[in-house]
């Protein structure tokens, strides 16, 4: 049983944070450290009796640390949840680090420490890790995002030629068939109604397909107008079905209110001992047979 490919989903992409914002949240950050320091030594200026220049050292770098986070969060493009989360959080942290390095040089009453030096560092690193979490997740989102994009035809949403050929061979040794549909007269279609039209074609024909097939075959458009499919079975009565039911899904599709859509099919079941690219060839040749042999029909390749 071949392995059934997950269905085609684009994710919306996250709203980046407005430069209006972030300019609040650095003069907010700035200002308000600056008030921290001014007013502390304003109310509490006399030195300790004994500093240590190892805790002040250590604080201050600690606290140049978080700055530099800060910065780091506000030059980056994360999305406006996580950047909330991760500027506020940074934000309480470092104004409970401002407290601890001020303690280090100016005496400090003990409830300066306990309810606002100490409640502030904990609100902020819980608030930050909170937004690192987020800021996690949002990347494995969009990682997954660009991976499903990396394999997605742009326009139909179809798999593309590139994930088609390292689907097969991944699965070289699953018993398959492959087919090859063409689109009939696409040339024509988009020289006489446009291109607009052409298009709009082929985003319709790939809807239809994902809704009928077997969810276990992997639809690919490899071509302008050509598309590829990897059947998992060797059973030719169902590889005829399945083609059968691609010429049936093709005139669901109207070029014009009078006109509907055709398409040539060729298949060919793959032998054990042959590769991906002959038994490719022989697809071909047989969807070949059937473009000449007046299109619109559907041949096989033994």
């Amino acid at each position: 049983m071949s392995i059934q490919p997950p269905p085609i989903e684009v994710k919306a992409e996250l709203n980046s944070v407005p430069l209006v914002i972030k300019q609040l949240f650095i003069s907010v950050f700035i200002i308000s450290l600056l008030m921290i320091v001014v007013t502390y030594l304003y109310h509490f200026n006399r030195l300790e009796n004994d500093i240590y220049l190892n805790g002040v050292l250590t604080d201050a770098i600690n606290l140049l640390i978080l700055i530099c986070i800060f910065a780091f969060v506000q030059t980056s493009v994360v999305a406006q949840r996580s950047y909330l989360f991760l500027s506020i959080g940074i934000f309480l942290w470092s104004v409970g680090l401002t407290f601890d390095f001020l303690d280090e040089l100016v005496f400090q009453p003990i409830w300066v420490g306990i309810y606002i030096e100490d409640i502030a560092r904990t609100i902020g690193m819980l608030v930050t890790g909170f937004g690192l979490f987020l800021a996690l997740s949002d990347l494995a989102k969009t990682r997954e995002q660009l991976e499903e994009e990396l394999k997605t035809d742009v326009l139909t949403k179809a798999y593309n030629r590139r994930y088609f050929y390292h689907y097969v061979l991944q699965n070289q040794d699953t018993p398959h068939s492959i087919v090859i549909v063409d689109i009939d007269h696409f040339k024509a279609i988009n020289d006489e109604h446009g291109h607009d039209v052409g298009d709009q074609v082929l985003i319709d024909f790939v809807s239809q397909c994902h809704k009928a097939l077997d969810p276990q075959i992997l639809f690919a458009r490899i071509g302008g107008e050509e598309f590829a499919l990897f059947v998992p079975t060797e059973d030719q009565e169902i590889l005829s079905q399945t083609c059968q039911q691609l010429l049936c899904l093709a005139s669901n599709v109207m070029v014009t209110p009078s006109k509907t859509l055709s398409v040539s099919v060729g298949s060919a079941i793959k032998r054990a001992t042959e590769t991906f690219s002959n038994a490719m060839k022989r697809a071909d040749q047989a969807l070949y047979q059937a473009k000449n042999q007046g299109r619109s029909r559907y041949i096989h390749k033994p």
